[in-house]
């Protein structure tokens, strides 16, 4: 793991995802924010994956979306865990690698 110090840009997005972690009521906003990106994704990969665009049921685009957005979440948790030390994209490719890497 790399550790760097926290870039001057950086440490506002440290602080917001610290007080995130530290506030239920800013917790549950973005929970909420997160469902509303899901909502937002879903018809837009459906059309990518050239499935029919009125089948909100299509389960293989939620669970891409599901998972994308929990390794979202799940690399804001490492970066902030790291104090931002490790950079997000990298954080990230690992999170999204877990999905398709075969346990060792």
């Amino acid at each position: 793991m790399i550790t760097e110090p926290l870039t001057d840009e950086a440490q506002p997005f440290s602080d917001l995802m610290q007080l995130l972690d530290d506030a239920c009521a800013l917790m549950t906003r973005q929970w909420e924010k997160t469902q509303g990106w899901h909502s937002l994704l879903v018809p837009e990969i459906t059309r990518r994956l050239n499935s029919h665009p009125e089948s909100t049921s299509d389960l293989r685009t939620h669970a891409l979306v599901g998972s994308a957005l929990s390794c979202l979440n799940a690399t804001t948790d490492a970066w902030t865990a790291c104090g931002g030390t490790t950079p997000v994209s990298e954080l990230l490719d690992h999170a999204m690698n877990v999905l398709i890497e075969p346990p060792a």
